[in-house]
């Protein structure tokens, strides 16, 4: 959810600002994200042995994943050398000295900003309110990713289509 958030926001300001409902629709996404977030983080904190100091009484959401917990067996795995996507660019770049992150960086900025300025200008699309056109941008890349994360959750050594 604060994936598709994010492309929300990114979505609304590609249309400059025209398609009021991704407003209220950022809006939700965001909250509910964060929810999730909050409820993984306490189901991550309860499995490293910590306790909530307002005792064992909780909803059974949040507490009632744990009767499985021993069934679960992680497979360690080396890691390719190859890049996979944009999860791995940090590895990529993790070798550069500082110099050379920073022109690298620099020059990713530059050219990421000259085709968003210049390239827009080329399709007609973002000057059109079209909520068919935005919520294709926004949920088609976020099902992609799901399936993604839903694929590396069954399959251990999937590691990426790129």
């Amino acid at each position: 959810p604060l994936h598709t958030s994010g492309i929300t926001a990114c979505t609304y300001h590609l249309f400059y600002n025209s398609i009021a409902v991704l407003v209220p629709l950022q809006a939700a996404l965001t909250f509910v994200g964060n929810v999730t977030a909050m409820v993984a983080a306490y189901r991550i904190a309860v499995s490293n042995g910590w306790s909530a100091p307002w005792g064992e009484e909780l909803p059974s959401f949040l507490n009632g994943w744990e009767e499985d917990a021993d069934t679960n067996i992680v497979e360690t795995r080396e890691d390719s050398q190859s890049l996979v996507g944009f999860e791995d660019l940090g590895d990529a770049l993790a070798e550069d000295n500082d110099y050379t992150f920073i022109v690298k960086l620099f020059a990713g900025c530059a050219v990421a900003s000259y085709v968003v300025k210049y390239g827009e200008v080329w399709f007609d699309f973002p000057f059109q309110s079209e909520l068919d056109a935005a919520l294709a941008f926004i949920f088609i890349p976020s099902l992609l990713n799901a399936y993604k994360w839903k694929k590396r959750s069954q399959d251990p050594t999937f590691e990426g289509w790129f």
